[in-house]
């Protein structure tokens, strides 16, 4: 699937306005918006297209005086093993829309194929039931309040031992002036069964190498309207470089809403190149067949 294929979906969420740090604890207030009486409909949709022949484009710097203010994504495209279906979840409650939207390998027979595809539906049929439940809740207390989440997946990459993907869950409610975003990534490992973690695959001093390479790739190709805020953003710390995927090229670093400067601004991405990470990676099956070039 090609890295700029992009599901859409929207699901029910209350949610708090302009703060990083409070957005992720919007999930858990999210699940309390939403009636139990959710009638879902499931849609089934397959990629089959060819990947593109020519080699995906490399990132570009822009001089300083033609730096864009606003972040966009990395224009990249990194071939797939597999071929990945959407399934589609919906329903309306109160007059706000319930969709989500998952991936599943097609045609999975082997065990461990199989294995994600179970993985991945109970992570999100888990979302479903937790907004179900606590509304339940809601309902006895008389609080509703029409808002909406809009859930989407990408899959950057696929092979024998890993998926990497993320989730985007785009939080609106009822009198904003926009959705707030963000992210939850995915590196699955295909022979463990399970999603890697952060030391799985660093050493102590990865938050430095993150840090200096962020900030130094980002000045270069953005203008940068806050330096504090930026700073404070991109500083080596853990809730900074929470989302993260492993590709070909090394280590994606997506930044949220919020997190370098504000929403007008946007979610910049970055690559920090398996070269930069010599020191701080720790030797995995999951990324040996690309520090090997």
């Amino acid at each position: 699937m090609p890295r700029a294929q992009v599901w859409r979906a929207t699901l029910s969420a209350k949610t708090q306005k302009h703060k990083l740090h409070n957005v992720k604890a919007l999930l858990s207030i999210a699940l309390s918006v939403v009636s139990s009486a959710c009638n879902f409909q499931r849609v089934a949709s397959s990629n089959d297209g060819a990947k593109p022949p020519e080699p995906p484009p490399t990132q570009t710097t822009t001089s300083p005086n033609q730096r864009p203010q606003p972040a966009s994504p990395i224009d990249k495209n990194w071939p797939d093993k597999y071929t990945f279906t959407s399934t589609s979840l919906a329903a309306t409650v109160a007059g706000a829309e319930l969709k989500a939207e998952y991936p599943r390998i097609r045609a999975a027979k082997r065990p461990k194929l199989k294995a994600f595809n179970r993985w991945i539906r109970t992570k999100i049929l888990g979302y479903v039931a937790r907004f179900k439940h606590v509304s339940r809740i809601n309902n006895r207390h008389g609080h509703l309040i029409e808002m909406g989440l809009d859930l989407s997946y990408e899959i950057f990459y696929s092979d024998d031992m890993l998926i990497s993907m993320r989730l985007t869950h785009s939080v609106m409610e009822a009198g904003q002036m926009h959705p707030i975003d963000y992210y939850e990534t995915i590196n699955y490992d295909l022979q463990r069964g399970r999603q890697l973690r952060i030391h799985d695959l660093f050493k102590r001093g990865y938050l430095r190498v993150f840090s200096s390479y962020s900030r130094k790739r980002l000045a270069e190709t953005y203008e940068i309207p806050n330096q504090e805020w930026f700073e404070k953003g991109t500083a080596p710390k853990a809730r900074n470089f929470s989302d993260w995927n492993i590709v070909p090229d090394g280590v994606l670093i997506s930044f949220e809403d919020y997190q370098v400067s504000s929403h007008s601004f946007g979610q910049p991405e970055l690559i920090v190149p398996y070269s930069e990470l010599r020191k701080v990676l720790l030797r995995s099956s999951v990324t040996r067949p690309f520090t090997k070039r």
